[in-house]
């Protein structure tokens, strides 16, 4: 288990150049107030890295999305406070389908497989965010992420959870552009798609990518694994990104929590808020909403001081 010392060290100009990136695959040009946070907290933790927001530039077919549930309906102010106040936000509007041309993924666009997902928001964003660190590189992370700490000395890494033996997430995601592991990756995507299946590009995909891309059955975190084509990555222990783990998501939700929970938190660099984005309720005495007051004031503040609340 890393201790605080083998966190980050404050950011220098011999640091590796990173960038941060979120995928908002809605075609909504505003972010809810539980997204905004994510950025937010990026961009705090983070003041000398560009956090850039790739939003889909309209609706993609199929998608169903509720906007009456607590903390689904789009926040304009609190999207465009972001910019207004932390200069290394970027939201950027596009054709996130430019992203995949040039790579496997390419395949699953233009022979309409896309379109055929009944999952459609998760599969597109699992699709663009690896495109997207094959083209440029840099630090993938989910809209339900809250971050803790300074993210810039991570490298070609993902993390592992404690719930499932030798399975890793893919809602943290940090490579360098090109690694020979992305383009495997991909491929590996290709062959697993299924349209009905929920995390057939995700999580189940990302695990077995790895152990063939390494040749091993066994996901040990903090090992550097020599892979195939001289690629080499490493694997976070669940306390990195996944401390609260799926299994216990309750525990951001209650409106009483342990102070305990925090301790679990201590050796994180940032926390997975999984269910976030489903319409669950945040009290304001529950562990979720602690960290959106520590980590996302800006958001926080101005999301309860409305209507629509948090």
């Amino acid at each position: 288990m890393p201790g605080l010392s083998t966190l980050c060290p404050p950011l220098n100009s011999d640091s590796p150049s990173q960038s941060i990136f979120f995928v908002e695959t809605s075609g909504h040009k505003c972010l809810t107030a539980r997204q905004a946070c994510s950025v937010e907290s990026a961009a705090r933790m983070n003041p000398d890295l560009p956090v850039r927001v790739y939003q889909h530039d309209r609706p993609i077919a199929g998608s169903k999305i509720n906007s009456h549930l607590p903390g689904q309906k789009r926040n304009c102010d609190v999207t465009e406070a972001l910019q207004r106040e932390f200069r290394n936000v970027h939201l950027i509007r596009e054709d996130l389908a430019v992203h995949l041309e040039g790579t496997p993924l390419w395949k699953l666009y233009a022979q309409g497989k896309l379109n055929e997902s009944q999952y459609p928001l998760m599969h597109w964003s699992d699709a663009v965010r690896a495109a997207i660190l094959r083209k440029y590189g840099g630090i993938y992370l989910d809209l339900d992420c809250t971050v803790l700490r300074p993210l810039h000395c991570l490298q070609n890494t993902v993390g592992l959870v404690d719930y499932i033996p030798h399975w890793v997430e893919n809602g943290v995601m940090i490579f360098d552009a090109g690694h020979p592991f992305l383009d495997f990756l991909m491929k590996y995507m290709v062959f697993a798609f299924k349209p009905d299946e929920y995390i057939s590009l995700g999580p189940a995909t990302l695990t077995d990518a790895i152990k063939y891309f390494c040749d091993t059955e066994h996901l040990l975190p903090s090992l550097v694994y020599q892979c195939r084509h001289n690629g080499t990555l490493s694997l976070q222990p669940h306390t990195a990104f996944y401390s609260i783990a799926n299994n216990r998501q309750e525990s951001f939700y209650q409106s009483q929590w342990d102070a305990s929970l925090l301790d679990q938190l201590r050796d994180s660099y940032l926390s997975h808020i999984y269910d976030a984005g489903n319409g669950r309720r945040v009290h304001t005495d529950s562990l979720y909403a602690f960290l959106s007051r520590e980590h996302c004031p800006t958001t926080y503040s101005m999301a309860t001081q409305q209507a629509d609340g948090f």
